[in-house]
């Protein structure tokens, strides 16, 4: 039942991806920019974990019509690693207890591994985008 609406989850998963993406750059340019909290961005916060959630349950829906199958896949697993490193990354450049310098370092490490995500889905190779100048 789940295959057949395959490309509506996918494009769903691909919009969520870069709502979240443009939502995170957002959010963190507000929170090391601004040192103060506003009613609009406690509600930006609020999206973004809706958003956030509806994108993971849009990968979960994904994996299910697929039986699962793509865990061997290695993009899908380099996606993955990306994907902890993400959130890492970012939750460490949201803490106010920390130096500013070091979180300005931890955004720009989770930008970066939301591109690689990116190219890694959009390829289909295990981070794509990332190495392919060393080579």
């Amino acid at each position: 039942m789940l295959a057949e609406h395959y490309g509506l989850i996918k494009n769903v998963h691909i919009s969520l991806a870069l709502l979240s993406g443009c939502l995170f750059m957002l959010r963190g340019l507000w929170g090391l920019l601004v040192y103060r909290r506003t009613l609009l961005q406690l509600r930006l916060n609020r999206l973004s974990y809706v958003i956030d959630t509806c994108l993971l349950l849009a990968a979960l829906l994904l994996l299910a019509s697929l039986s699962f199958a793509l865990l061997a896949a290695s993009w899908l697993q380099a996606k993955l690693v990306l994907l902890l490193c993400y959130v890492l990354f970012g939750a460490l450049a949201f803490r106010v207890q920390y130096a500013i310098v070091l979180r300005w370092l931890a955004y720009f490490a989770a930008l970066i591994c939301y591109m690689g995500m990116y190219y890694s889905a959009r390829w289909h190779q295990p981070f794509a985008g990332v190495f392919a100048s060393a080579i």
